[in-house]
């Protein structure tokens, strides 16, 4: 078949089948200009080898990025980025979402000591019992795992004479959940109540970090 360099209208001859292995690619040799062979041939008994090639090219590039993605995965996870990640109330919904669909939570970091007690109050109830209120915000920039409040009663004296631990799971209310993190810069209701939280002439309320 005859082909023609749109470069430099250079006519040469050239064998079908070879065009067909090489993509329909050829070059010139008078100008070097590289070109696509068009025509009803090429169209129409495109190379098998040449698709083959091309799928193999595609599939690679899709290995390459699954791995790519594997690792970004694999960083966020250990450094623990995807706290800061979360931070994004869109973001944070979609990873929610996943982690739902998979039947798992997601392990939040810390707690740490960027969480802060912004004011607590007793309220003294029926049968010598007791109530503690009061709100905690998250001063970091990234989500967390809601800390472990800590209680101590106190007697006359200022001597600790009971301790309790109340986990977020017990002093949280709704819409607040322990699986959904403590959102940045957030202020958070919590209830403390319990049949070892009686009156007493001190309380002493701590958060429990773990770094």
């Amino acid at each position: 078949m005859e082909i023609t360099c749109p470069r430099c209208d250079s006519t040469f001859s050239a064998d079908a089948a070879e065009l067909r292995a090489h993509d329909c690619q050829a070059q010139c040799s008078v100008c070097d200009q590289i070109f696509t062979v068009g025509g009803a041939l090429c169209a129409e008994t495109a190379s098998p080898a040449g698709a083959g090639r091309r799928w193999g090219k595609r599939f690679l590039l899709f290995i390459i990025f699954l791995l790519i993605l594997a690792l970004i995965g694999q960083a966020l996870w250990w450094t623990q980025g995807y706290s800061y990640l979360a931070a994004n109330a869109e973001l944070r919904g979609v990873m929610l979402s996943a982690a739902q669909r998979l039947g798992t939570d997601i392990p939040w970091p810390g707690p740490n000591k960027q969480i802060l007690i912004v004011n607590s109050q007793v309220t003294p109830g029926n049968d010598n019992l007791a109530q503690i209120t009061g709100t905690i915000r998250n001063t970091a920039d990234f989500v967390q795992a809601y800390p472990v409040i800590s209680v101590t009663l106190n007697n006359v004296h200022g001597a600790p004479v009971a301790h309790l631990r109340f986990t977020p799971q017990q002093y949280l209310a709704p819409p607040y959940r322990a699986a959904d993190g403590f959102v940045p810069h957030t202020l958070v209701p919590f209830v403390l109540s319990s049949p070892q939280l009686i009156t007493a002439p001190g309380y002493q309320v701590t958060l429990i970090s773990q770094r």
